[in-house]
């Protein structure tokens, strides 16, 4: 299968690739339709402070996808290529135009890159309390599986340093990247999050955090970091963030924390923000013990329920938002 052609017709609905003129509208759009969904008050003011839409559509413009009815933008979608893994979201629909099948529209050509990119596994986080997501996402093949809390605490400050992307020269950029790869490939096979160290780096969202063990890299974390980024006002977001198995995963997920912690904290922010699949209980468990409390629940949908990396003994951090 091949990816969606400029104009290529489904039903009465276009689909095709995102263009630049189309991301104000998107982003319009995405905000109006969480914050409905959601109940806001002023839904257009949803989440004004983070940015999900020109991001992700700079990070992979041939990842993006848009819905017109009769020329005029009636949604959007954006998958993402984490090597063997793919997720896509947030899927985003104008409210008035609900319940017409558009974001039927939009997947099947979603599940082509899926396709395309020839990964194992795919997913994706949802409402889990809402029977209608889940029962649109069932018809492409996707179960619900694990819950997905999405989880903060505070910034307290901690003498834990660590390695930054950001300061290291371009060898050793591409040699951190590699140990990165190498290390999420030993988690899951073919694992590899390369898109979002270039994407974090190249829009200045946050920097990269590296700790090593020897001549061995032990964990990462990609945090995006305040307003124009996915983690909003005076936040660090942990996109994703991994520690190698070994004798003592614990040890080291700590030793990740606090030097995120030390991070937020040197960049003068307040909260830190991070998914963690319930499915991996350890990592949750410790998180709850190091006072990180659940703000959203979402519920993660596998293909072919598959539980992928989502596994009691991985020591990962995302949420497939």
């Amino acid at each position: 299968m091949s990816t969606p052609r400029h104009g290529e017709e489904v039903g009465s609905i276009s689909v095709r690739p995102m263009l630049e003129t189309d991301l104000v509208e998107a982003r319009r759009i995405f905000r109006v339709a969480f914050g409905t969904f959601l109940g806001v008050p002023n839904p257009e003011d949803f989440w004004a402070d983070r940015e999900y839409v020109f991001t992700r559509w700079l990070n992979d413009r041939d990842a993006a996808l848009v819905a017109e009815i009769h020329g005029r933008l009636a949604g959007s979608n954006f998958a993402t290529n984490w090597g063997s893994f793919g997720f896509f979201g947030p899927l985003t629909v104008r409210p008035e135009l609900w319940n017409q099948r558009i974001a039927q529209a939009i997947l099947r050509p979603t599940m082509d890159l899926f396709t395309k990119w020839r990964v194992r596994d795919a997913g994706l986080f949802t409402f889990a309390h809402s029977p209608k997501h889940i029962g649109l996402y069932q018809k492409f093949g996707f179960w619900p599986r694990f819950l997905t809390a999405i989880m903060s605490r505070s910034v307290s400050g901690s003498d834990r340093s660590a390695q930054q992307f950001s300061a290291l020269t371009q060898a050793d950029k591409e040699a951190s990247i590699t140990a990165c790869r190498k290390l999420t490939d030993s988690i899951y096979a073919g694992l590899d999050v390369t898109s979002e160290i270039h994407s974090v780096s190249r829009q200045n969202l946050g920097d990269v955090i590296l700790l090593w063990g020897g001549d061995s890299l032990e964990a990462f974390a990609v945090c995006h970091c305040g307003e124009g980024s996915e983690a909003g006002k005076d936040t660090c977001y942990i996109k994703f963030a991994a520690v190698k198995p070994g004798a003592d995963p614990e040890k080291a997920f700590d030793r990740l924390l606090n030097a995120c912690e030390s991070f937020a904290a040197a960049r003068g922010l307040m909260r830190i923000e991070a998914g963690v699949n319930l499915n991996r209980a350890r990592a949750y468990r410790r998180m709850l013990q190091r006072g990180f409390r659940t703000d959203i629940s979402g519920v993660a949908m596998h293909r072919d329920d598959s539980p992928a990396y989502n596994r009691p003994d991985a020591f990962v951090i995302d949420d497939w938002r």
